[in-house]
């Protein structure tokens, strides 16, 4: 086992109907979120439970160490892209992940400290050679959907917060279907 490696989410606040996007659930999120004074729905997202979220649209969505895992940036596309689509306008992205090369195994142990100074331990291993993870890479794929407000990399951690982006979309296709109306 490699270092420890230290997340204060003491001041991260999330509310309204959340999606949690993963194969763990760790209580990392929900202990988060239950600090929250509004009620709290908060769903968790695998392959089995994709059918049930097309009816559904959340204020903020979550991505906890699980990005890493996805093998290319297309397939990350893919669903991050999908995601925002079941994110209500200005919804919320929160992605913690870590910053890996291809050819280098991540093997270390998590201590995130939680709202109320609670703290909550896990060893996370990657240790596929051939995935790679990091910061610009998440980064450039979130742009596409959100307007980033906040990144910080730590470590060998990060963590990257956006808004959903709508009305630029909107008005790049309003703009896209005038140019087409006047040019013919």
């Amino acid at each position: 086992m490699g270092k420890t490696l230290v997340i204060d989410l003491e001041d991260i606040v999330l509310q309204g109907d959340i999606l949690d996007v993963g194969e763990k659930n760790l209580g990392i999120i929900y202990n988060i979120s239950k600090e929250a004074q509004d009620e709290l729905s908060l769903d968790y997202v695998c392959n089995d439970t994709k059918v049930e979220l097309k009816s559904r649209e959340y204020d903020a969505c979550t991505f906890f160490f699980d990005l890493n895992k996805i093998w290319t940036s297309l397939e990350k596309e893919k669903i991050i892209k999908e995601v925002s689509s079941y994110l209500k306008e200005n919804g919320e992205i929160f992605v913690w992940d870590i910053n890996k090369e291809r050819g280098k195994v991540f093997n270390n142990k998590i201590k995130v400290i939680l709202p109320n100074r609670k703290i909550k331990e896990f060893a996370f291993r990657n240790l596929n050679i051939l995935l790679s993870s990091n910061i610009e890479e998440i980064k450039k794929i979130l742009e596409k959907y959100f307007e980033i407000e906040e990144t910080k990399a730590w470590e060998d951690v990060f963590f990257i917060k956006g808004k959903k982006l709508t009305t630029k979309v909107k008005v790049e296709e309003k703009v896209e279907y005038e140019s087409v109306n006047h040019s013919s």
